[in-house]
């Protein structure tokens, strides 16, 4: 299928492949409807945009992603033009979470911009998983920052590869998704919805149907970077992301202390029978520290990107407050010449 000839004019930048490094924003028929497809790696996102829409993204094999950037893949559902958006998730095997954060971020502000909501954003998770660790409930958290409680109505939580599990292990672990506030509890009481999708056609398309009637909304998000002007790093997303950082990099070093004192210890006591084991702890060590440093560097963009912020917020203030100061001149030199008539041409007392 030819996806230039089912795209209007406008939005074929949001198709052209290979993608750019950042979603162009184009001015959009408000028409049309959008809806942001999100998740983590791996949960078959970029399968159920091209199931949906007939597009050919590339698909990554197990948990190495493709999608590196935000994409768009339009198509027609029920006589609706509708516009899929591919997202990169937060655990990107090529991306950090804060370069994801502002790719994403930059997609939001821009469509809001134009006047453009999405009129919906489905948020996918394996059924296969045996539980929910600590990085899909990270991702999650900083999608319910992205999104905010208002939006929640607009949000789909679809469970994916069914395939994989037996009916019975699969609605055993979808309730507790539902009813456990450590999952997504939260978000189905403020109003999202909780579908499943069995990786074809017409599975992909009961889920944008229950969408596309919705009436869009503004994630939070856009109302902080466009209507409050909030720069990003001080967005409720942006705060939950350092946050986790933060807390990652202290369990990291903790673990990478005691993995030291382990060595140290074994060195002292004889007690390692050969020097690979030796060799195992000290990759061990290497491989933690990476982690650290990666880490670290990505708090450390994060917290230039805040000062940057700061500084752009308020010379924007500043701006602001010698427009008014200068407008207020203007005022008062009108009234006055228009009144007592005590100022010149230019403005000066007579």
């Amino acid at each position: 299928m030819n996806l230039e000839t089912l795209c209007p004019q406008n939005l074929r930048p949001l198709v052209k492949r290979p993608p750019s490094s950042h979603f162009s924003a184009t001015i959009m028929n408000r028409k049309q409807k959008l809806i942001a497809v999100t998740g983590p790696t791996g949960t078959g996102k970029t399968s159920f945009i091209n199931l949906a829409s007939g597009a050919s993204f590339k698909v990554g094999e197990g948990l190495q992603s493709c999608t590196q950037t935000v994409q768009g893949a339009p198509c027609s559902i029920a006589g609706e033009n509708i516009v899929l958006i591919d997202t990169p998730g937060f655990d990107d095997t090529h991306k950090s979470q804060a370069d994801v954060l502002k790719d994403i971020a930059d997609f939001l502000e821009q469509t809001y911009q134009q006047g453009v909501k999405l009129s919906g954003i489905i948020y996918m998770h394996r059924i296969s998983d045996v539980r929910m660790g600590g990085i899909a409930r990270e991702n999650f958290r900083l999608f319910t920052k992205i999104c905010g409680k208002g939006a929640m109505k607009n949000v789909a939580i679809v469970t994916t590869m069914w395939e994989d599990v037996s009916s019975e292990v699969g609605m055993t672990r979808e309730q507790e998704l539902r009813s456990k506030p450590l999952f997504f509890k939260d978000a189905v009481d403020n109003g999202a919805c909780m579908m499943r999708h069995f990786n074809n056609a017409d599975s992909a398309m009961t889920v944008i149907l229950s969408l596309i009637g919705i009436s869009p909304e503004a994630l939070r998000m856009q109302c902080e970077l466009v209507d409050e002007r909030i720069p990003l790093p001080q967005t409720e997303a942006a705060i939950e992301l350092r946050s986790e950082l933060e807390q990652k990099i202290l369990r990291y070093k903790t673990k990478l202390d005691d993995l030291r004192k382990e060595m140290d210890v074994a060195v002292t006591r004889e007690r390692m029978q050969h020097e690979e084991d030796m060799e195992e702890m000290r990759g061990e060590c290497r491989m933690l520290k990476a982690r650290v440093d990666g880490m670290q560097n990505e708090l450390q963009k994060l917290r230039e990107d805040e000062s940057r912020g700061q500084a752009t917020y308020f010379a924007v203030k500043e701006r602001k407050a010698f427009g008014f100061i200068f407008w207020r001149t203007k005022s008062v030199i009108k009234r006055y010449r228009n009144g007592a008539g005590c100022l010149d041409d230019s403005g000066f007392i007579v």
